[in-house]
């Protein structure tokens, strides 16, 4: 735990430097689900919601304050001491042993998430791109030097639109994909209303990883996804992704048959059962079957990626 009392002294000119404020987004997982942790090629977005951090300079031991969306506090105290605070203690711990330095900064930071924290947008995850730009150090770096999670995140939190995502190690390859001739006005993401812990999700599935046959497929998916142009098409795509996953997973699709009985297509995103699923429903009356029965909120890709 770091201690402010063997901290070296910022200038004495702290007190007179002006605020600063950074701002990274969230993330959906689009394809690739649990199989990019070993490698599989993924395709993620970048929400348009995300989290900001303003630090502000200051003598005494560093303060933290975490917003909700609604501006109500969820999380404050000292860095140093605050139990709670421990993902941003060592954030900040191994941003400075990835810079060589040993001055622990002081003043206080506020972060405020602008999505709701049980939605799986990646609160955890743009905290580290926000600490990484605060400290001046690579995102990605930093990801991997504090989690054990594939970093597709942290690279969404940084992105300025979809990308195309493959962990190799402790780096990682991200391309920029265009999706424009995507039927956006056909798609949308459905709340399945239970937060599930991305990282315990992970570490049930490292239990029994997929073979490297089936990580191939699964990139091979990715890439089809990529290219794919109509709502048919990607109906059928998500369709067979879902149930390969399925299988490999041991588990039952959280979503399949109530899209089935809606008339609708998609599949489970990030830690299946919980956080959003992908909605491919070209009529009104798909939703509103969706959301009479239990699923909500629903939100149209321009709400959530923009564009």
């Amino acid at each position: 735990m770091p201690s402010t009392s063997c901290a070296e002294p910022l200038p004495n000119n702290t007190n007179m430097a002006q605020p600063r404020s950074f701002f990274a987004r969230g993330k959906l997982l689009l394809t690739g689900e649990y199989a990019v942790v070993q490698g599989a090629e993924a395709l993620a977005i970048p929400t348009v919601k995300g989290q900001h951090l303003t630090y502000h300079p200051g003598d005494h031991p560093l303060l933290w304050t975490a917003l909700e969306a609604d501006g109500s506090t969820w999380l404050s105290g000292d860095v140093a001491t605050e139990s709670r605070l421990s993902l941003v203690r060592s954030c900040i711990e191994a941003a400075l042993n990835l810079k060589g330095s040993r001055t622990w900064p002081t003043g206080s930071v506020v972060t405020e998430v602008e999505f709701e924290r049980s939605w799986g947008w990646g609160t955890s995850s743009t905290l580290i791109a926000l600490i990484a730009q605060w400290l001046e150090v690579d995102a990605l770096a930093l990801h991997f030097a504090v989690s054990k999670g594939s970093g597709y995140d942290v690279a969404c939190a940084l992105a300025d639109g979809p990308i195309r995502y493959r962990r190799t190690g402790a780096r990682a390859e991200v391309t920029p994909v265009d999706l424009s001739h995507w039927p956006m006005d056909a798609l949308h993401f459905g709340y399945l209303g239970q937060k599930r812990d991305s990282q315990d999700a992970v570490q049930r599935y490292l239990l029994a990883p997929m073979s490297q046959e089936d990580l191939a497929q699964i990139t091979a998916w990715t890439h089809a996804f990529e290219t794919a142009a109509d709502v048919e098409r990607l109906k059928t795509l998500c369709a067979e992704h879902e149930a390969f996953l399925a299988a490999r997973l041991g588990e039952v699709s959280p979503v399949a048959q109530r899209l089935h009985d809606a008339h609708a297509g998609g599949k489970s995103l990030g830690a299946w059962g919980g956080d959003f699923a992908l909605v491919i429903a070209p009529e009104p009356e798909a939703l509103h079957y969706l959301s009479s029965h239990g699923m909500g909120p629903i939100l149209s890709w321009k709400e959530v990626c923009g564009g």
